[in-house]
């Protein structure tokens, strides 16, 4: 509210005004004014209004009893709020709280993601190497997945009781040694071994699971996925095991020629007494392209392939075509093999 002039309201001294009734008069405006201002804001009211807001009363019941009860305390009274008060504490205690949940939230994210497996795929027509937590290498052919616990761990820092691995598709390991035993498992066996190189082949033949496991260096040994299925032990290079179907024993050991085993490493090609069927199956991981047999397999004969490196598609199939007594031709989705 603005305040009434003075000037108005005074005479001029050299007009012979009587100076007494001039300052009661500026008195009786000054003091009007303070009664208008105290109309249009209650200190009082507004400071309780405040102290509700702040929660004052329990800040003051908490540092002890006062012989002025809040609201009949004047303003120049109340004191002034400590860095303790109960408003400060609560912002302490939620930025605390905070903190807590952020660190619980990654925490519990960090062991979400570390129970989750590792995972590697080398697409149909692709190869890959994956050094693995231990330093062990696994080099996969075309259409492989292998997974494994990240570092060969069963939690953060808390060490599994063996290196284990996944294996659906074709691989070569090289095993650095170990104190835990180093395990691949594919859909129906199991290869351990401790310190070695050997390649393992998972893919089902004719919709059963088999597994061929073939050393190049140390010591392995193959069993089924059951118990009683009993297990044999390659200690001798280019000795081989198979597991046909589930629940099944591995083969007796047979030596093998790894040439045909590890052509695909080299970017080459290779099968030793393969069926048709299989040979083309194998050549749809290795070039990731659909190849259809047009003709009964059973008019067909096994055949042993070897391309030692840099194989091309159209030559393995003229060849095999040639062998075979069949051809081939392009479609829009790959090849065929016909009879003429």
């Amino acid at each position: 509210m603005d305040m009434p002039s003075l000037s108005s309201h005074s005479d001029d001294p050299a007009d012979g005004g009587d100076e007494k009734q001039d300052n009661e008069r500026i008195w009786r405006l000054l003091q009007r004014t303070d009664e208008e201002r105290a109309e249009a804001y209650n200190v009082d009211e507004e400071w309780d209004q405040l102290a509700d807001r702040l929660d004052l009363d329990a800040a003051d019941a908490e540092e002890g009893p006062s012989d002025t009860s809040p609201p009949s305390r004047r303003a120049d009274d109340r004191p002034a709020r400590a860095p303790g008060s109960a408003a400060g504490r609560r912002q302490r205690w939620t930025q605390v709280l905070t903190v807590a949940a952020l660190v619980l939230c990654l925490v519990g994210g960090s062991a979400l993601w570390w129970s989750q497996p590792a995972s590697v795929t080398a697409a149909a027509g692709e190869r890959t190497s994956v050094t693995l937590p231990d330093g062990s290498t696994v080099e996969l052919n075309g259409g492989t997945t292998i997974e494994y616990a990240r570092g060969f761990s069963t939690l953060p820092l808390v060490e599994a009781s063996a290196r284990e691995v996944r294996l659906e598709g074709e691989a070569f390991f090289s095993v650095v040694d170990g104190d835990r035993p180093f395990r691949v498992e594919t859909p129906n066996a199991q290869v351990e071994v401790l310190g070695t190189e050997f390649h393992v082949h998972a893919r089902p033949q004719d919709d059963t699971p088999e597994t061929r496991v073939a050393v190049a260096s140390g010591e392995v040994r193959v069993a089924g996925t059951s118990s009683e299925t009993g297990a044999v032990v390659l200690d001798e290079r280019g000795e081989a095991s198979r597991v046909s179907g589930r629940n099944a024993p591995p083969s007796a050991p047979t030596p093998t020629d790894l040439k045909y085993v590890q052509a695909w490493r080299t970017g080459g090609f290779g099968l030793a007494e393969a069926s048709l069927p299989a040979t083309l199956r194998e050549l749809e991981h290795r070039f990731g392209v659909s190849l259809r047999l047009k003709v009964p397999a059973a008019e067909t004969d096994t055949m042993t392939l070897h391309y030692a490196r840099d194989a091309r598609l159209e030559d393995v199939l003229r060849d095999v075509c040639i062998v075979q007594g069949l051809t081939y031709r392009e479609t829009s989705q790959g090849y065929e093999l016909v009879r003429d």
